[in-house]
């Protein structure tokens, strides 16, 4: 139990942002096995627990509203138009709405859906513009913000990546949070550059009173802030790691605070998320991008071999931000973003695990079923004589027509909703046909008894039980459930060691 005293009332929400804490990253073989990293002293600072966007942008919303604010340039009524590859859209959207501005909010296209509906639930208008487009080019986000502020009256561009308020917040309050926390002892901070305010900040703070501090600035492969080179647009590459990374040097940047630049790659960076993830820290696909390089850093530069090294690595979002790309199997997959261990970790659940079993090897009981005109208290005195969840629904026909649950028939008794002698039918879970009464539809998934038990297992991570038929869905063959699935690993496992 913490001995620390809990935080008071805060009057604002605005009051939580910042002060994020700093953890020790005790996994490190974990994640980087292939090395010795016993003197290493590998810590994080986690930005992702902000509480507006679940990032490190929440700081710089506030600053540049508070300044925007002070200067008088905006007032009730004002339309903010931001261009950003996400998170800053998030944050100042949710402090923009209170104080009544209006928000447009222009992204690019790889910018992930989770939060898009972040800012449509905002009521933010959203426009997209293409992703790997240069800075100054006429179809960029921040061109086309420029071209719409001449357009709409009482609007103003929110420019990151010429907001001194954006420097200014990480150089006064981001850099003292670290120094303190840290206590003056820091060797390595290795930070994710994008708009290059956060770690020209930092920078300028702590090596002023930090002896011997080395910064590392990592980008993404594809990335073009180091070297600011211009390309043939037919010949940029799309990178998947959102908001770190720029097609240029961005003016807030100040080079000459950088001891050494990393890039790198897009399936480094994913794998090393879910690996954070796996070890209690639930960061975005940039944060990974840090530690990765964090650790090649490590494992390239022989000076810091030579006693113990305390390196920080400021983790930028949260995974949550990424829950249709980074959390999901499919799409990294899909994407080529998976490194060996993760893809074959990812065949042994779907193929090895179950060896290509199938659901007629779950030797299922045969099916307790029940009829539509059946009472709901013959229903619920079947499934406690049987100790069953719920009991699929047949028609005259033998057909599977819906189910019925035991929780859902007691609630709505609970609630006078229904009646004991009322038929099943009212108040069933109906698949397709007609919906009567109180029914609820529910679509239907064939499961049959050849269905892969790997198929099976994906069908689980939706649903709590399956119901079992033919590939005509004529007859109702039986009902199964996770612990079916789980009891018949165990069951296989422990005779194999038998």
């Amino acid at each position: 139990m913490s001995n620390s005293p809990p935080p008071p009332i805060f009057d604002d929400i605005t009051s939580t942002i910042g002060n994020t804490p700093i953890v020790r990253i005790n996994s490190i073989s974990i994640l980087a096995p292939s090395f010795e990293l016993s003197n290493i002293e590998l810590l994080a600072k986690l930005e992702y627990l902000n509480p507006l966007s679940g990032s490190i942008k929440d700081r710089v919303a506030k600053r540049i509203l508070e300044d925007v604010e002070k200067e008088n340039k905006v007032k009730a009524g004002t339309t903010l138009l931001i261009p950003t590859s996400g998170n800053l859209g998030v944050s100042i959207a949710m402090l923009a709405h209170k104080k009544g501005y209006k928000t447009i909010v222009l992204v690019p296209e790889r910018t992930t859906i989770d939060r898009i509906h972040v800012l449509k639930a905002l009521g933010t208008e959203i426009i997209r513009t293409q992703s790997e487009v240069h800075h100054d080019a006429p179809e960029s986000n921040f061109s086309l913000a420029k071209k719409l502020s001449g357009e709409i009256t009482n609007s103003i561009v929110v420019d990151e990546l010429n907001s001194q308020s954006n420097f200014n917040v990480h150089f006064e309050e981001t850099a003292e949070e670290i120094y303190t926390q840290v206590e003056g002892k820091l060797d390595v901070l290795v930070v994710g550059v994008e708009s290059g305010a956060t770690i020209t900040g930092l920078a300028k703070n702590l090596k002023s009173r930090i002896s011997g501090l080395k910064v590392i600035a990592v980008e993404p492969q594809h990335s073009r802030i180091q070297d600011n080179i211009p390309i043939n647009p037919s010949s940029i590459k799309e990178r998947k790691v959102e908001d770190i990374g720029n097609d240029f040097t961005p003016p807030l940047l100040d080079k000459s605070l950088i001891d050494h630049w990393i890039k790198v790659n897009d399936q480094e960076s994913f794998s090393m998320s879910r690996k954070l993830i796996k070890n209690g820290l639930l960061a975005g696909p940039s944060s990974g991008t840090v530690v990765s390089a964090a650790l090649s850093y490590v494992k390239h530069r022989s000076t810091v071999h030579e006693d113990s090294t305390r390196i920080l690595c400021v983790l930028n979002d949260t995974a949550r931000n990424y829950g249709t790309t980074l959390l999901s199997d499919e799409w990294l997959l899909e994407n080529d973003l998976m490194d060996g261990e993760m893809v074959r970790k990812l065949k042994y659940q779907k193929i090895e695990k179950y060896r290509a079993a199938s659901v007629e090897d779950l030797q299922l009981p045969a099916a307790v079923t029940i009829s539509p005109n059946a009472t709901i208290s013959q229903a619920i005195e079947l499934m406690l004589d049987r100790e069953y969840s719920q009991l699929p629904v047949i028609d005259s026909h033998k057909k599977l027509i819906g189910y019925v649950s035991l929780t859902s028939l007691q609630s709505h008794l609970e609630v006078g909703g229904a009646t004991l002698k009322e038929p099943i039918s009212k108040w069933m879970f109906s698949f397709g046909g007609n919906k009567s009464g109180n029914s609820k539809r529910k679509r239907y998934q064939l499961i049959t008894p050849d269905t892969p038990l790997s198929e099976l297992a994906k069908f689980f991570e939706k649903h709590s039980f399956a119901v079992v038929t033919d590939s005509e869905r004529k007859w109702c063959l039986g009902v199964a459930t996770k612990y079916d699935l789980i009891n018949f690993l165990n069951h296989r496992n422990s005779s194999a060691f038998s």
